[in-house]
């Protein structure tokens, strides 16, 4: 009987996975544990504003309304107010006065503004804390946990580790996602919840295609911030492969896979069920999210901010205004500040009103031309670009020249012209050469950012443009594959750049202003 020797194969392949895993492994946990340590040190550590843990505090307590003595600091709460019939302030509530023709009722309850995915998150800590428990560690640890899944996903695009951790790097400290993961305020945390579930949706459907936990992380990502539903088409878009078959010699035409569709609604409804009933219990109305019966939105001091209600097309400007052009202040040494008349300003700071997009991530430029195969396109189009990114900044040192010229006497808003071509120019590209993760990332994008364009108010006060975390995982997706292997030494030089200007937000409001550092104010509208 001949005997034959085993094959000795299994072992070494097992065990070079196994090294490769662990590597993977020990990469992530080191980026959540940096990640971490960066956020927490370099920000403020507490926030006077923790209303999910309020808000989780009161659902312990049999209410979805908030109440006195399950909760935190209401008196500066943006306030909801509902007694079944409409909006209304309790008796004797003694912010009535700010609101013509108010109407009081006995039955009026307080509710959060915000949605309560949070809320929900943070439910297990507020059981062992109470109300006491630190939301902005909470924010901490889901921002540093955000850290591993992009540097998964930036695998799919560069093989190269080098550019897998430039790429983490550029999410985790190029945009505003440190000033907001490090703030842990009602406003930020939803923001901080609302990007790391959109990440787990982009893993499970660029690293690792599954319908149902991609809807079940985008329906997630909506309980924290309902905006983000509206980048839903991203997923319809990158599941296409598995929604429609191609033809085969045996079947001449498309046909449609119903499987994976009822995977990804599967796995969205139940948060969208669950973000209906919590506004019909609260509201009567399962599409009533509350911002209809918030407090700001009647006040006569806000009146000019909800000019033409809450959602209206001429609000489209105020958010470009922001998006495109807002630009640190440069200020003449020794000026004294308004508002701190006893201090200086210092030099150069950012507004509370906020920064464009390309001026705290630079890196973003580049996305408006991936996919982009046309080489004049591309010159004249970064041609264009920079002269329209020149006369934007050079508003910023209107200050220093006494001068009043703003970028509002353009007529038309010409000078933003090229930003818009350029977006168009990326699309057209994505369809024309079916390049289905740009044209996904695109339709992640627009109408995410139109639907919020259409919001009365723009964000502030904030570091940078906060609503556009809502879509800042595609543009860095567009980032991911415009770089892909291919890394150059301006990609390199974008990226810093946009490190040293978050960096500047984070210690510039954190860290220098409370303290008054060298006796200067370090950020102002």
């Amino acid at each position: 009987m001949e005997i034959t020797a085993p094959r000795p194969l299994t072992l070494p392949i097992i065990g070079a996975i196994t090294e490769e895993r662990q590597r993977t492994i020990g990469i992530c946990l080191a980026l959540m544990a940096i990640v971490f340590a960066v956020y927490w040190f370099a920000g403020p550590k507490e926030t006077p504003y923790s209303y999910q843990t309020s808000q989780a505090n009161n659902i312990l307590h049999g209410h979805l309304d908030l109440l006195p003595e399950y909760s935190r600091n209401l008196e500066v709460l943006e306030r909801v107010m509902y007694d079944g019939e409409g909006f209304c302030y309790p008796p004797g509530d003694p912010k009535a006065y700010q609101t013509t023709g108010y109407r009081e009722s006995p039955d009026c309850k307080i509710y959060m503004q915000h949605s309560p995915g949070p809320a929900f998150m943070v439910l297990p800590g507020v059981i062992i804390f109470g109300v006491d428990m630190n939301q902005t560690l909470v924010s901490v640890v889901i921002a540093a946990m955000t850290a591993p899944i992009v540097f998964l996903v930036s695998r799919s695009f560069s093989t190269k580790l080098v550019n897998q951790l430039l790429l983490t790097m550029l999410m985790m400290f190029g945009t505003i996602l440190w000033w907001v993961g490090s703030n842990g305020g009602v406003w930020f945390f939803a923001h901080t919840t609302a990007t790391f579930f959109l990440f787990g949706g982009i893993y499970f459907a660029i690293r690792r295609p599954n319908p149902l936990m991609a809807g079940a992380m985008l329906g997630a990502a909506f309980l924290c911030r309902p905006t983000v539903i509206m980048s839903g088409l991203f997923f319809v878009v990158a599941f296409l492969p598995l929604w429609l078959e191609s033809p085969t010699e045996e079947r001449p035409g498309w046909r449609v896979n119903f499987a994976p569709i009822a995977n990804f609604i599967a796995g969205i409804a139940p948060f969208l069920l669950a973000g209906m009933y919590v506004n019909y219990a609260r509201f009567d109305n399962p599409f009533e999210t509350g911002y209809g019966y918030g407090e700001q939105f009647h006040q006569d001091s806000h009146k000019y901010i909800y000019s033409k209600g809450t959602f209206d097309p001429t609000y489209v400007s105020r958010h470009a205004a922001v998006v495109f052009e807002q630009m640190p202040i440069f200020d003449k040494p020794g000026t004294v500040c308004s508002t701190n008349p006893e201090v200086d300003c210092a030099p150069i700071r950012p507004s509370y009103a906020g920064m464009a997009i390309w001026a705290t991530t630079p890196m973003f430029l580049a996305t408006m031309f991936t996919g982009v195969t046309s080489r004049w396109v591309t010159r004249a189009g970064a041609a264009l670009i920079a002269l329209a990114c020149g006369i934007i900044f050079s508003r910023a040192f209107v200050r220093i020249w006494n001068s009043e010229w703003q970028t509002t006497d353009i007529p038309a808003g010409v000078h933003l012209l090229p930003f818009w071509l350029m977006i168009a120019a990326g699309i057209y590209f994505s369809l024309r050469n079916r390049d289905r993760v740009v044209a996904a990332c695109w339709a992640g994008i627009i109408p995410t950012a139109g639907f919020i364009f259409l919001f009365a108010a723009t964000g502030w006060a904030q570091f940078g443009y906060r609503y556009g975390l809502d879509y800042t995982p595609f543009l860095w997706l567009l980032a991911a594959r415009f770089i892909g292997n291919d890394l150059k030494w301006w990609h390199v030089a974008l990226i810093f750049a946009g490190v040293l200007v978050n960096a500047m937000g984070v210690l510039w409001v954190y860290q220098f202003d409370p303290h008054h550092t060298n006796d200067w104010v370090w950020a102002t509208f």
